[in-house]
């Protein structure tokens, strides 16, 4: 006969619920620290995982529903057991921020069974045992908090061998000779070597700037892990995530194996890979210096695996649930696993604090909900089947160091020149800005100075623009005469770039040579050219002939850019009156005029 079990465990903590959030919501990492077995994904079709326990005896396998979760305040897990000593297993972890401070985590957890063994053993097993272990993890992960540091900063056993150590020392000279801060490169050879598995299996270089409090450094550590790369110590892997569940789908170390097209096993559904918003760039040890057990795996679902999702909530037919979320600043979407498309919402202070969301099997009403910060979001199953209700940030956040990010660095051209997609394959990347440069009247300097004098302040020009393109993050896609074609990540970065440059070149003295520039953001399609990364479409139309509205000395660019928030700051600080003038053009190969804007340095 079946008995069910139930127990109730309470802990008060100092951390906030959004701080305990991070490690309570990384299940997998949770079950490795308080002694969980690993397990073995055998399935995974929209979001229904079926998964087994590695064990060398005993076989457990079992059918586990789509978390449910409302960041930070809660996650459910129920498993059904199809092999095993168990026959259902559910788990709530409800984290409620106390009055004076702090957290009361109260985790409720009921187990199933018929097997005599498993009756006899769960109250000590789970009742004391796991009970214990669950207090213990919970403790330490509230003591990193408090005391401001992270998992990977935790002291741990040395990990490096004597040879690992001594490969990293000789490959790293390299990448302090090619310009990487020493320091960053100890602390690179500390974490190597004190983080435990789970924590570099996949590296984010944001995610560990962020970690080591390196937020303005971000790409410097980016450019760490490049040249790191080349140099042996890591390696790096182009991982293509599904734009809906944002798992990952493949994983290549060479960009030209990446394919535009994709598949999501998980959601079902074909999908076109972009370079800024689904194809991330992250790192391993490579195996001569850390050997690591890339499969090593404690769960098969977790919150942490899709940190857009705010809130994942299962609803029967016709009914309907409350939730209370946490909402950032910022527009997220609602969808529902049982109908097509989604509806918006935009968080702000002036939102309401409760919003109806109906979803019927015509799909979702097309008006945009306003709602507060820490709002009540009443989801309404108007259909006849089961719903998963999932509450996604629109935007991707900024932990991933994206295809786009990396590509656009000089540091990467140079390092990885032969790194291309594959002949014929075109790649979309939602936004890029791009900088097109030419000298005024170049000619005539030959003419008036001689070749070779002339000649060597050309020279000067290409590497004033491409030390100061380097520095702001863009790189040279390529050079045509005396002119130059950049991208950038962000508008601001290309417009210091080419205001610093002309101000070193002025200041160079005569014979002066005055760039004429121009510069676009929009979406591009990226392709293999010559076999080198080239950009296609009608951004890069639009910048290359934006030059020929200069006189020299002077930035075009477009109201594209002109928008931009930092550029706007950037125009409002540092200008001198009557340098920015406003001004409308037609631009050869399109019909209607532009709104135009000239800068004079």
């Amino acid at each position: 006969m079946a008995k069910e079990f139930t127990f109730t465990w309470q802990w008060d903590i100092q951390s906030s619920p959004e701080a305990i959030w991070q490690y309570a919501a990384d299940t997998n990492r949770f079950n490795r620290d308080t002694g969980q077995p690993e397990v073995e994904l055998l399935s995974n079709v929209k979001g229904s995982k079926r998964a087994r326990m590695k064990l060398p005896i005993l076989r457990v396998e079992w059918e586990e529903d789509p978390f449910e979760w409302t960041y930070p305040y809660s996650c459910v897990i129920t498993r059904r057991y199809s092999k095993g000593p168990l026959d259902e297993m559910r788990t709530n972890a409800q984290f409620i921020p106390l009055p004076e401070g702090g957290t009361r985590i109260t985790y409720n957890s009921t187990f199933i069974t018929g097997n005599i063994l498993a009756q006899l053993g769960i109250p000590f097993g789970i009742g004391v045992i796991a009970k214990n272990r669950f207090e213990k993890a919970f403790r330490k992960y509230d003591a990193i908090i408090s005391r401001g540091e992270s998992l990977t900063e935790m002291p741990r056993q040395r990990a490096l061998s004597s040879g690992g150590r001594t490969r990293f020392k000789v490959q790293s000279e390299a990448v302090v000779k090619q310009g990487t801060n020493p320091e960053l490169v100890n602390r690179l050879e500390e974490f190597l070597d004190h983080a435990d598995e789970l924590s570099i299996q996949r590296i984010r270089p944001y995610s560990l700037a962020d970690a080591w409090s390196l937020r303005a450094n971000r790409r410097a550590v980016l450019e760490m892990f490049l040249r790191a790369t080349r140099a042996g110590i890591v390696d790096m892997s182009w991982d293509l995530l599904c734009p809906s569940c944002r798992g990952i789908t493949e994983g290549h170390s060479n960009l030209a194996d990446v394919r535009g097209d994709s598949h999501c096993n998980t959601c079902q559904i074909d999908f076109r890979a972009n370079f800024d918003h689904n194809i991330e760039v992250v790192f391993r040890p490579n195996a001569s210096v850390r050997p690591i057990d890339y499969a090593a795996a404690f769960c098969v679902g977790s919150p942490q695996l899709q940190p857009h999702v705010v809130m994942s909530q299962s609803l029967s037919p016709l009914r309907s649930l409350p939730v209370d979320v946490h909402l950032d600043p910022g527009r997220y979407n609602m969808r529902a696993s049982n109908a097509s498309g989604s509806v918006s919402i935009f968080a702000d202070a002036d939102g309401a604090s409760k919003a109806d969301l109906r979803v019927t099997q015509f799909g979702w009403p097309p008006e945009e909900q306003r709602v507060s910060f820490l709002p009540t979001l009443n989801l309404i199953n108007a259909t006849d089947a089961d719903s998963t209700f999932q509450l996604e940030r629109a935007s991707w956040g900024d932990q991933a160091a994206t295809a786009a990010d990396v590509t656009a660095l000089q540091v990467f051209r140079d390092l990885f020149a032969t790194e291309v997609i594959r002949p014929g394959e075109e790649i979309s990347v939602g936004s890029i800005t791009l900088m097109f440069t030419d000298l005024r009247e170049s000619t005539r300097l030959y003419r008036n100075i001689g070749d070779a004098p002339a000649f060597g302040r050309v020279r000067e020009h290409f590497q004033l623009l491409e030390d100061e393109i380097a520095a702001e993050g863009g790189s040279i896609v390529k050079t045509m005469g005396d002119s130059v074609m950049a991208a950038f990540r962000h508008p601001i970065a290309a417009l210091r770039a080419v205001w610093k440059a002309q101000v070193k070149i002025m200041e160079r003295g005569e014979p002066m040579l005055w760039l004429k520039a121009g510069m676009h953001k929009g979406p591009c399609i990226v392709v293999n050219l010559n076999d080198r990364l080239d950009y296609f479409g009608s951004t890069v139309n639009i910048a290359a002939r934006l030059p020929g509205f200069s006189q020299g000395g002077e930035l075009i660019f477009t109201e594209e850019i002109y928008k931009d928030p930092e550029v706007q700051e950037f125009l409002s600080q540092s200008l001198k009156p009557d340098v920015l003038s406003r001004f409308s053009n037609n631009v050869k190969g399109f019909d209607d005029p532009f709104t135009l804007w000239k800068l004079r340095v």
